[in-house]
């Protein structure tokens, strides 16, 4: 019975680390921080549904941050940008130890950000999470 146990314990630790490694990386840039200082407030909802909670999402040293998801362990992380016509593309990747990836994607144009997250988690005892988010939002002016 103890050898069982020790070779289910050992299985699941071995399933984690292999799901490790299909984590999205964060990204890299040579263009970080072209939106360095913009703050944007706005609403969250889940994809194809109402708003549910606002947000506070800013850029600072190259790094983008979802003041929102400070309660569920999710730092900053670097962001990338691409620009196509008077619009600004980024990306970025948020990660947290206990809840998984977030990668978002946006829009922003003038002093409106559209953008969208999908979070992912690995579990080992239950089905893989993963739910989709919208956020738009206004520069904030100071």
């Amino acid at each position: 019975m103890r050898i069982m146990l020790f070779l289910i314990i050992l299985i699941s630790f071995i399933a984690t680390e292999i799901s490790a490694e299909n984590v999205v990386p964060g990204p890299q840039s040579s263009k970080e921080g072209i939106l360095d200082g913009m703050l944007f407030n706005g609403h969250v909802g889940p994809k194809g549904g109402a708003a549910n909670d606002v947000d506070e999402v800013y850029f600072q040293n190259g790094q983008f941050h979802s003041k929102s998801c400070n309660k569920y362990g999710f730092g900053s992380a670097p962001y990338v940008v691409s620009q196509n016509g008077n619009s600004i593309i980024f990306k970025a990747v948020t990660h947290s130890t206990k809840h998984g990836q977030i990668v978002w994607e946006g829009k922003i144009i003038g002093e409106e950000m559209k953008a969208t997250s999908i979070w992912t988690k690995k579990r080992w005892y239950w089905f893989d999470a993963h739910e989709e988010f919208w956020l738009e939002g206004r520069l904030k002016k100071e």
